[in-house]
């Protein structure tokens, strides 16, 4: 198989206190998708042994002055794909209210954040003194968000504006010895919640989900896009209401993307494509897994290998959206941001599907590759969205040239419109990918183009013209 590269990612470290929370690729675009594991001017510690220290300790230490500076929560926020989905003048954003709130689409994530700070004379910490102040960190997050939220109404999912209203809290434990600052790994799993910290889970759409720093970070690293962050969200909360066990919030997402549940989205969306005819039938590999048709042990491989597409794949689209906005940029020509939100926002599946058109290149014939050819992809995260994947073709007077489709994309995306009236589709990608760049020993360079229009219904008179 031919080697299909893009630009690649390293570390890159935030302000002077050499915190470092995303990748960047060789030209220094931020790479919202591979974010680098959080580090502090210290790596974080775990408790080395029980040493004869009682709880109480934790309050007469907190005691002392602590001039570490906070954590920086937005710069955290900033190097995540969450960024670009910061709302600033919601008005339940400020003190005493919520620290931050993200619109992905039609859903709403609203934040609280708490870093739990204190003095110690050893970094040999007992883990007593550490769930101390895990368990000081979740009780003040959460008795903060009852009393905020018993003074205020909480919006209320509406099916024509907002779906679904997500609430997260996010805690950092950070310990100070000697000047140095130290973050705590730590996680919340299902029996930290049962004996604790008890959550609220009276009205499922208003329960505060609480979450790690360093799991967070992580999370968003693994499932990749906001999509599905969000679908997590909804998995972590049934695992808390219907009290299931769990042993962190971290290895609940791992799990999360080897059940059914993580393609639940996708299935639904291609039985609405079935049911209007874009599609004959639900695939195979999504059927197999949600109704468990196969074996255990070959369901088992069909996760793990899919798994690792989801995620190797996903990265490359990635890659390709952050080279087609530096280009544009570059060409003074920026992509509009709600139409990068829409593909940043796109599932890791819809992305898999995607590229395995793209790299369906190599197994096409020859003269399709001269003279180009063009595909359909559908979004399988959101209904209504539709992409044309066109490859250029490398003969000079190719069909469907890169010159060709700068010239045409418009009467393209119209024409397509006019094809899928019914019902009308939402959105349309044009994705151009260039092939050309090859090495000669099967090494390609792609590089993607990027085309849009939203889809609108035709007048009669339109109607009659297309027909």
């Amino acid at each position: 198989m031919a080697n299909y590269s893009a630009q690649k990612l390293k570390s890159v470290s935030l302000n002077n206190q050499e915190r470092r929370y995303a990748a960047k690729d060789d030209e220094g675009n931020v790479s919202p998708s591979n974010p680098a594991p959080i580090t502090t001017q210290k790596p974080f510690i775990s408790p080395l042994s029980e040493a004869d220290k009682s709880a109480t300790a934790v309050a007469e230490q907190q005691k002392k002055a602590i001039t570490v500076s906070s954590f920086d929560w937005l710069a955290m926020f900033h190097h995540t794909f969450l960024s670009i989905y910061l709302i600033k003048d919601d008005p339940l954003i400020g003190p005493g209210k919520f620290d931050y709130a993200f619109n992905v689409g039609k859903q709403l994530l609203y934040v609280m954040t708490h870093e739990q700070v204190a003095e110690v004379e050893t970094k040999s910490v007992s883990k007593s003194i550490l769930a101390e102040l895990k368990q000081q960190a979740a009780t003040y997050i959460n008795k903060r968000f009852q009393q905020f939220t018993s003074k205020v109404d909480l919006p209320i999912a509406d099916d024509q504006n907002i779906e679904k209203i997500h609430y997260i809290g996010l805690t950092s434990l950070t310990l100070v010895h000697e000047g140095s600052s130290y973050q705590v790994d730590h996680e919340f799993g299902s029996t930290f919640f049962q004996e604790e910290c008890v959550l609220d889970l009276d009205d499922e759409a208003k329960v505060l989900q609480l979450f790690s720093l360093n799991s967070f970070y992580q999370m968003v690293k693994l499932l990749q896009t906001p999509s599905d962050l969000l679908s997590y969200f909804d998995y972590h909360l049934l695992n808390l209401v219907d009290f299931k066990d769990f042993d962190g919030e971290l290895v609940l997402a791992q799990n999360f993307l080897n059940t059914p549940d993580f393609y639940q989205r996708a299935v639904a969306v291609q039985q609405k494509l079935v049911e209007i005819g874009l599609l004959n039938k639900v695939e195979t590999r999504l059927t197999d897994i949600v109704n468990n048709t196969t074996n255990n042990t070959t369901l088992a491989d069909t996760h793990t290998e899919l798994g690792q597409k989801l995620q190797s794949q996903a990265t490359i689209f990635q890659k390709l959206l952050n080279g087609a906005t530096k280009r544009r940029h570059q060409a003074g020509d920026i992509i509009p941001l709600e139409q990068v939100k829409m593909l940043v926002a796109e599932s890791m599946y819809t992305r898999m599907s995607i590229i395995e058109e793209m790299m369906a290149y190599e197994n096409r014939t020859k003269e399709d590759c001269m003279n180009g050819y063009l595909c359909h992809q559908h979004s399988y995260n959101d209904f209504g969205h539709h992409y044309v994947i066109v490859v250029y073709g490398l003969a000079k007077d190719a069909q469907y040239s890169k010159q060709f489709l700068q010239q045409n994309y418009k009467k393209l995306l119209m024409d397509i419109n006019a094809q899928l009236q019914n019902p009308v589709m939402k959105e349309y990608f044009v994705l151009g990918f260039d092939m050309s760049n090859d090495d000669g020993q099967g090494n390609v360079t792609v590089l993607m183009d990027i085309y849009h229009q939203s889809g609108f219904k035709l007048s009669e008179s339109d109607k009659l013209y297309y027909q």
